[in-house]
């Protein structure tokens, strides 16, 4: 019995050691941790925009008078060439010999103008003629596997852009054809007797805005409604110069957040020359540029879009595809170099990086770990070349 109590009292005192032993060894650190993985890797710069209409045009009263109620609404089509408003103007004054000459001025440089337009549209209706060729001249020889199905898809929108661009000038010549006759007009008006002046609109398409809907007195140049095609839209977002100076034409942008499912494909159309300054939220100001973005997908995918209405544009930059990536969380400055802890036998240990592109996401990771190992995403400071840790 004595011999009994004596080894019960050991082993309680061993247990008791034991315990006291474990209760002062280090515990393993609770970490985040994340796979080091392989996948796409894109790096954007990203911002709200909106959506417009390209070619906008604002109706204007042309003399003083009194306005006839606006029948129009906004959504109505109109032909081109279609009366929208009249006006009975006012009684006009005689035209001294500074007007005169002024407004014989006015009517020449719109004359020019006109000419200007029709030398522009004969210019894009020669490149619609060449690209279409093109798109011919590349079916033909795809069917003979003389070139690859990218150039024919690229010689079919080089041909949609030229159609556009074609568009845009036939618009910009019958503008041209509607100021010529506003500056007849304006020449000839103190030589008639006051009477009906009826506005017209210079495109077909559709009315955008109303601006002036009831009857009464207009001055000269006040705005009265405004017209364009809501099918012809495209995308604007304003970045700050740093980000627009990496940006280049025909760049792909991704359109997200504009109400339907899928993402909308896009392409940079034009950097615009001029910064302008913009408040930020926090009262700062940035100088920021407009970024303007042509569609790159039928118009039946985003025919619920509108003149106005936001979308979230992300302009790519860089994309790669099979990249080895970490969260970006996991990469820090280690003596100069970029680092990050890998966990190998439930222990911290540090390992140099090879890094490549980064996004606000993700960093590219070129060399020192491998697929499949993790990494500790935030290190606490209590992380430390060989420290047990313990994911969470």
């Amino acid at each position: 019995m004595v011999w009994l109590k004596r080894i019960l009292l050991v082993l309680v005192a061993l247990a008791v050691l034991g315990a006291v032993a474990y209760g002062f060894m280090p515990k393993p650190v609770a970490v985040d941790t994340a796979a080091v993985t392989r996948g796409e890797l894109l790096v954007t710069v990203d911002n709200e925009g909106r959506c417009r209409v390209k070619d906008r045009f604002v109706l204007y009263a042309p003399v003083h008078g009194r306005l006839g109620r606006i029948t129009l609404k906004a959504g109505d089509s109109v032909a081109g060439n279609a009366l929208v408003a009249v006006l009975t103007a006012s009684p006009a004054a005689p035209l001294d010999a500074r007007l005169r000459a002024q407004a014989e001025a006015e009517l020449g440089a719109a004359e020019a103008a006109r000419k200007q337009a029709e030398s522009a549209f004969t210019g894009a209706e020669a490149e619609l003629s060449f690209a279409a060729a093109e798109v011919a001249r590349h079916e033909k020889l795809l069917l003979s596997r003389n070139t690859t199905q990218e150039a024919l898809d690229a010689a079919r929108t080089r041909r949609t852009s030229a159609q556009a661009a074609r568009d845009s000038a036939s618009f910009g010549r019958d503008v041209a054809d509607y100021r010529v006759q506003a500056a007849r007009a304006a020449l000839t008006a103190g030589d008639s007797a006051p009477g009906t002046v009826e506005v017209r609109s210079p495109v077909a398409g559709r009315v955008l805005r109303v601006l002036r809907e009831s009857e009464g007195a207009v001055a000269a140049g006040e705005p009265l409604l405004e017209v364009g095609d809501p099918a012809a839209l495209e995308a604007v977002t304003d970045l700050l110069s740093r980000d627009a100076v990496k940006v280049q034409p025909k760049m792909p942008v991704r359109l997200e957040r504009w109400g339907g499912d899928s993402v909308l494909n896009g392409r940079v159309r034009l950097i615009e020359p001029h910064a302008f300054t913009k408040l930020s939220a926090l009262g700062v100001e940035e100088q920021r540029v407009n970024v303007v973005i042509e569609f790159d997908e039928p118009r039946e995918r985003y025919a619920a879009l509108g003149d106005g209405y936001r979308v979230e544009a992300r302009v790519v930059l860089a994309q790669a595809t099979n990249v080895l990536k970490v969260p970006a969380g996991a990469v820090f400055n280690h003596e100069g170099a970029p680092a990050a802890f890998v966990v190998r036998n439930s222990r911290a240990e540090l390992a140099k990086l090879q890094v490549g592109r980064r996004n606000g996401l993700e960093v590219e990771i070129v060399g020192g770990v491998t697929e499949g190992e993790r990494v500790i995403v935030s290190p606490p400071d209590s992380i430390a070349n060989g420290v047990a840790v313990a994911g969470r």
